[in-house]
């Protein structure tokens, strides 16, 4: 039959549709990977990640928060005018550091979205005996607009930077508070090339300092405070600073002086998302490789300081604008940075390769060699027990679980790696007979001929039917490999000490760890993910070859 172009056009279309249809899972994953945590906890779930807003200028109205509305029957531009004479009239004083005419604005359309849900549905979607009027919406929110309801629609739209607290904590557990006697904005003076300004404020009872800024005169901010502990400060073990950022994703990192040493962050932190949170540097210690949920950003010696007293602290913060380029990077990356840092993901890692690389050797071998002896070597019985091979398979793994458990237990194995890779060398019942029946099809006049040469059943298996079975060879690899590295009940069963954490087990303890946080397990994911994808993209056409079992035929 002849194919038309529109047959081939049809072929192609569902060929993609089925490319998209098998991609998207991970291309979700990808996505999620990316995001914070406000957009995985929304009504609103998006596919790809919101854009990040490098803002010159800070405090400012998002302006993107309320960007998709769910439309009533009256849409918002028709409401809009007089939800913002609402706005007026409610009397809550929107801050000068910001632009009124967008603040209002923005409120409004806040107010669109909260009204939705305080005004009963025949006035706000109307019934089929009264449409829904503007008038009749209009009236209904005076009832319920008032300053309090402004003020929580303002605060979800308000993005500021600001500093707060700042304590220091010893080797033992002392936490202590500096300058808890001082206001927050007198603890640190401005420096830095960019116009700005500190101001205290309460924020929902909470004493800051709200940093006021603008990019526009120069790139860098930097804060500097000098403290006085209660106590000599050479065992001074980690720094908490409660930071307010304002979502710009600009980078800040931590300059820390004292005992006449200087300390450098050794990463940049971002003003990511718009929450308070808890800044924590601490200087190196064991804790860096321990199997600890790692919370903190590791402080390098970085030569003497003129900072010599016992009991004095210099802190200095730098804040440095990013482009959009750089915002974009520091929002892909921080998801796995956080991933790999608050775990001992390395560690993990090197565990999952160890057992990836005995396995997949020992499969190889040991296949090849039991699937040799069943195909080229005749000897009593070969077929009888070749079928009690093919047996094995039809017995589920949940049955041999728990004797295979109480075996391992019985030789002492229990909580080491040996259990999750020494089996591999009696070989795998399935890629036995894989093996078997590619050899089958490797012509008898080439064994033949390496006996005349005076080859023995070793150096033929080695130097004759091993380089003729390479692509079945791969295709055990590729799919031992997968297993292996994603294997999650191994390690669950006979793994206690987290040092032997494989990465899936590792991943799904940290998981657990952050309270299974849909980003960060997004971000583990990925990266449990990726070699996989790289390993099977790179050999796969050994891997089609291999398992179509076809080879040389006599």
């Amino acid at each position: 039959m002849k194919r038309t172009p529109l047959h081939q056009l049809l072929v192609y279309f569902l060929l993609l549709l089925g490319a998209v249809v098998f991609t998207f899972p991970f291309i979700w994953m990808v996505s999620s990977s990316m995001k914070v945590d406000r957009e995985m906890f929304t009504e609103d779930l998006k596919v790809l990640p919101n854009t990040p807003r490098p803002m010159a200028r800070s405090p400012y109205v998002d302006d993107a928060y309320f960007s998709s509305l769910k439309p009533g029957a009256i849409g918002v531009d028709v409401l809009q005018p007089e939800l913002e004479k609402l706005v007026e009239a409610s009397g809550f004083p929107i801050p000068e550091d910001v632009d009124r005419a967008v603040a209002r604005r923005e409120i409004a359309r806040g107010l669109y979205q909260r009204l939705g849900a305080r005004i009963s549905g025949e006035i706000w979607n109307g019934t089929s005996d009264k449409p829904a009027s503007a008038a009749a919406i209009i009236e209904a929110a005076r009832t319920v607009v008032d300053q309090e309801l402004v003020r929580q629609t303002f605060v979800q739209i308000y993005r500021f930077a600001a500093v707060a607290s700042v304590r220091i904590r010893d080797q033992g557990i002392n936490l202590f508070d500096l300058a808890a006697d001082e206001t927050p904005a007198n603890r640190w003076t401005l420096q830095g090339s960019a116009r700005s300004t500190l101001t205290d404020f309460n924020d929902q009872g909470k004493p800051a300092a709200k940093l006021s800024y603008d990019f526009a005169s120069g790139p860098d901010i930097r804060l500097v405070g000098d403290f006085q502990a209660p106590a000599d400060v050479s065992q001074m073990k980690s720094v908490r600073i409660d930071i307010h950022p304002d979502d710009t994703w600009h980078n800040i990192t931590l300059t820390l002086e004292h005992s006449g040493r200087k300390f450098v962050s050794e990463r940049q932190n971002f003003l990511s998302n718009f929450d308070w949170a808890t800044y924590t540097w601490q200087h190196a210690s064991d804790d860096d490789k321990s199997t600890k949920l790692r919370q903190w950003i590791v402080l390098n010696d970085a030569g003497p300081s003129d900072v010599t007293d016992p009991k004095q602290i210099r802190m200095t913060l730098d804040i440095h604008r990013v482009n959009q380029a750089y915002a974009w990077a520091n929002k892909v990356k921080n998801n796995y940075i956080r991933t790999a840092e608050q775990i001992p993901f390395w560690r993990y890692v090197r565990v999952s390769v160890f057992l990836v690389l005995a396995n997949v050797v020992l499969t190889v071998i040991s296949c090849s060699f039991v699937a040799y002896g069943f195909s080229r070597i005749v000897f009593p019985g070969r077929d009888l027990l070749f079928l009690v091979l093919l047996a094995t398979m039809m017995i589920p793994s949940q049955v041999t679980m728990i004797p295979s458990f109480l075996i391992w237990k019985s030789l002492g194995a229990y909580d080491t790696l040996t259990p999750l890779w020494f089996g591999a060398a009696f070989g795998s019942a399935f890629f036995v007979f894989m093996l078997r029946q590619f050899m089958m099809g490797i012509p008898r006049d080439l064994e033949d001929a390496a006996r005349i040469d005076g080859c023995g059943f070793l150096r033929i298996y080695w130097h004759v039917i091993l380089p003729l079975i390479k692509p079945s060879l791969a295709a055990i690899a590729v799919m031992t490999f997968i297993g292996v590295w994603q294997d999650f009940m191994g390690p669950l069963i006979y793994i206690a000490d987290q040092r032997l954490y494989s990465l899936s087990f590792g991943l799904y303890a940290f998981s657990v760890q952050v309270s299974n946080n849909p980003a960060l397990t997004m971000a583990g994911s990925v990266l449990m993910t990726l070699p996989i994808i790289i390993i099977f993209f790179l050999a796969q056409r050994y891997f089609i070859q291999g398992i179509t079992l076809t080879g040389m035929k006599g």
